[in-house]
């Protein structure tokens, strides 16, 4: 999960600039965990056949996974980057790191995201539950972009 969220982003932030340097080292470092995911995903058909984790566990350790991104540390790496002298407060540099973040992603990058995720969780990418899955998520990070700004304001 944390290749998919990482070669997201950096698909999001590369196809948001205009600048070329940014948009070539995005897309290479988008690429580069693109690679990773495939990798992990070799190993983990592998590891599967052995373990017999079904599709529901899966989908529960992808979902942990996912919502691990608002931890603490991205919003103290955010922290970290851009405090002014302020003490931590993990929710504000959350909320901010969020905020910033979340402005670059567009539908496709929700939609390759997603399908890498059904597809580690022994999903078919563009099902009839793909398509439901994708909706919902899009609309899921339409409000959360909508209330991160409102709470900025």
């Amino acid at each position: 999960m944390v290749e998919v969220g990482t070669s997201s982003y950096y698909r999001a932030l590369g196809d948001a600039t205009e600048e070329p340097a940014l948009k070539a080292i995005c897309r290479f470092i988008a690429g580069d965990e693109l690679r990773h995911y495939k990798l992990f995903y070799t190993h983990l058909k592998r590891l599967l056949e052995q373990d017999n984790i079904g599709t529901v566990r899966r989908l529960r350790l992808a979902l942990g996974r996912i919502m691990e991104t608002e931890d603490d540390e991205l919003a103290y790496a955010f922290y970290a980057a851009n405090n002014q002298g302020e003490p931590y407060d993990r929710e504000r540099n959350t909320r901010a790191y969020m905020r910033r973040a979340y402005q670059y992603y567009r539908d496709p990058h929700v939609e390759k995201a997603l399908a890498m995720i059904f597809k580690a969780c022994g999903l078919k990418p563009h099902s009839p539950l793909f398509q439901a899955t994708n909706y919902g998520a899009k609309w899921l990070l339409a409000k959360r972009q909508r209330n991160l700004a409102k709470l900025a304001a």
